[in-house]
């Protein structure tokens, strides 16, 4: 065998670890070979001569000239636009000498967007589209591989489509709105800045600015609550009424008034309720998972779960889909699962089941048409490090358990009623009767608790009354990476496959920092905000991002088409850059102002631009002007001294950072 046949296939692989796996997969001897410094591999397959090259990701990209606003664009080699992809061009020159001799073309990247697209640009560029195909696999596995080159398809041009307008949209989009707002930045101060904007990261950003100033102009409010401890049948109790007060005053009537009651027993009821198994993981569920229970990225969960995948243990993690269908063989699975690794937790299933074989896996709402849940294709881990076992365990867990039987628990519910003031109160207790599923996958927290031993018609003896003082809390907590994924999934904003890495751009932008577990905007981010907020707010409304997203997924059904969506782009783009000279001066002295490249009158707390006749920002005068507010409510409920209340709200959790900023720069006195 030769390393380059007279006739011969060319399968295109995204990366080197996928071409490998289907050389492999093919051939139990794949030849290996060498050129420009790329391996790439030669198998005879059913009589047929292929040669399984990689790509390194996108060989190409969309490029413009240098002018403003840039409308037209054209593919051109990565390597050619951008000079840290110089390693791209070694694959470029394999594809193109092994273009020309090719008699048929195989797109075998990702089946995906990305990967149809990837494919796709190759071969328009050195093959030829009419002789090429589409082959389709969740899981690098021989099996899966060999159904997929049995089964190829013509190239999926609706995915193809749907992948190269969603790039021209996001090109023309964010290359133009940055050149908009450097161009404002350099003509105020001729200095050249580079400042980046995104179709779908900058709703993000605004997104992230507008909750962090409604936390962080947060001021608590005071309100009372009534904690009563009751011995009941010789064991003691303690629980909160479910009743909240306004005014300490009126807590404190109510509190003596039932501190001589009695309380009787008057409900005890059971319930008996099913803990329904998870379903396995899609991308934004492994996401969340990981942030919670390993503490890792969503961006970093899906590099390494795409290294799982390339390692052939588990299927395409870029899925929404919670479903495995039935063409999956869930009990060969659970078999090597037992061989390799993973004895204890089948054996412990095949308990909890009593199931040998025949297991059902428990399928969520979601779907994708394009592959199914994530799963562990059961063969033998090796050499994995240990963030990227953990995060192997944690799918292999999910999926046993997605398998798994039901746990389930009983409710004691008790209504316990005051004597002489009609007030009830309601207590439960949970107990956990079959720990099913929860077995396998311990991520769950389950409350598990003696029951109170009384029946209906017991009196009980009221032993202390207590009036404590509690603080509103904020309805928006302080945002993590992971609340943030959330917040994209629900908005339908990008994709699975985009989120996490759009999430880490606003990191390398130097828009998002971190402190401690949480995100906030830095200045800068604050102030590219509230220019994309106050100058292009159509162009950074969530809801025209969405009616965008629901028009890029409407190509891939056939009900769009490509031309169409990048027209009204444009459109919408030439819009708002006919009115852009107007407003260029005030973006760039704004911008400027927050680069410290242009003189401006800071705020007295912070770096961002005094707009008041206090001398404050818009978001600290937000502040001054809350906590003044709830002074006044403050003192009617608590009776409290002005100095006191200050030291509550600012000792307080629940406050926000500004409002402890403008207390300590004294601006309440």
């Amino acid at each position: 065998m030769v390393c380059k046949p007279k006739e011969y296939t060319l399968i295109i692989a995204e990366k080197s670890k996928a071409a490998k796996k289907i050389a492999e997969a093919l051939s139990t001897k794949p030849q290996v070979c060498k050129q420009f410094s790329v391996t790439y591999w030669v198998v005879n397959y059913d009589r047929n001569q292929l040669i399984i090259a990689p790509a390194a990701g996108h060989l190409f990209n969309l490029h413009g000239n240098s002018g403003f606003p840039v409308f037209s664009m054209e593919w051109k080699p990565l390597w050619y636009i951008d000079s840290s992809s110089r390693y791209t061009k070694k694959y470029y020159e394999l594809f193109k000498a092994l273009s020309s001799s090719a008699k048929e073309f195989v797109n075998a990247c990702d089946f995906d967007i990305e990967g149809s697209v990837i494919g796709y640009i190759i071969i328009k560029f050195f093959g030829d589209e009419k002789k090429a195909k589409r082959m389709k696999f969740s899981a690098l596995t021989r099996e899966d591989i060999r159904r997929a080159f049995a089964h190829l398809e013509p190239l999926d041009y609706n995915m193809i489509s749907a992948g190269i307008a969603r790039h021209k949209v996001d090109w023309l989009w964010g290359i133009n709105v940055s050149r908009a707002l450097m161009n404002a930045i350099k003509e105020v101060t001729s200095k050249k800045v580079v400042l980046s904007a995104g179709r779908v990261q900058s709703p993000t950003l605004i997104h992230v600015v507008n909750t962090t100033v409604d936390r962080e102009t947060y001021v608590p409010l005071p309100y009372y609550t009534i904690s009563v401890e009751a011995v009941i049948n010789k064991r003691k109790i303690k629980f909160t009424l479910d009743k909240v007060f306004e005014s300490k005053e009126e807590a404190q009537k109510f509190a003596e008034k039932i501190r001589s009651d009695q309380i009787i027993v008057k409900e005890v009821n059971y319930e008996e309720r099913n803990l329904i198994r998870p379903p396995p993981f899609n991308l934004g569920d492994l996401q969340v998972e990981a942030g919670r229970v390993l503490g890792l990225s969503p961006y970093y969960t899906e590099r390494l779960a795409e290294e799982l995948y390339l390692d052939g243990l588990i299927s395409y993690p870029r899925t929404n889909s919670q479903k495995i269908p039935a063409t999956v063989n869930i009990d060969q699975i659970v078999q090597e699962l037992e061989k390799n690794n993973f004895a204890s937790l089948v054996k412990t299933v095949k308990n909890i089941t009593k199931k040998e074989r025949g297991f059902k896996v428990r399928q969520g709402e979601k779907e994708d048409p394009a592959h199914p849940a994530i799963y562990p294709t059961g063969e033998k881990a090796k050499g994995l490090q240990l963030k990227t076992y953990k995060l192997y365990e944690l799918i292999v867990r999910r999926f046993l358990a997605s398998i798994s039987a039901d746990a389930r628990v009983k409710d004691q519910h008790v209504v316990l009623a005051f004597k002489n003031t009609e007030f009830k109160a309601k207590l439960s207790f949970q107990k956990v009767e079959f720990k099913g599923w929860l077995l396998v996958y311990p991520y769950r927290k389950v409350t598990d608790e003696e029951f109170l031993d009384t029946k209906e018609g017991e009196i009980g003896r009221i032993t202390k009354v207590s009036v404590s003082m509690k603080m509103s809390k904020p309805s928006q907590g302080r945002l993590t990476k992971i609340d943030l994924l959330k917040w994209m999934e629900s908005s339908n904003l990008g994709t699975e496959a985009t989120r996490g890495r759009i999430i880490e751009t606003l990191f390398d932008r130097k828009y998002l920092e971190k402190k401690g577990t949480y995100i906030v905007p830095t200045y800068l981010g604050i102030t590219v905000a509230e220019v994309l907020d106050q100058y292009f707010n159509e162009l950074t409304d969530i809801s025209l991002t969405k009616k965008m997203e629901e028009k890029l997924n409407a190509i891939i059904d056939g009900k769009a088409k490509e031309q169409e969506v990048i027209d009204d782009t444009v459109k919408m783009l030439e819009q708002y850059l006919d009115k852009y000279q107007e407003v260029k001066k005030p973006i760039g002295e704004k911008l400027g102002g927050v680069l410290g490249l242009v003189r401006y009158t800071q705020c007295k707390v912070c770096r961002l631009e005094a707009t008041g006749s206090n001398g404050l920002c818009k978001y600290h005068e937000t502040a001054l002007k809350k906590l003044r507010e709830s002074l006044t409510v403050w003192k009617e409920r608590s009776g409290l001294s002005e100095t006191v209340i200050i030291k509550k709200i600012s000792a307080s959790s629940s406050t926000g950072k500004y409002v402890k900023e403008i207390i300590q720069k004294g601006w309440i006195q």
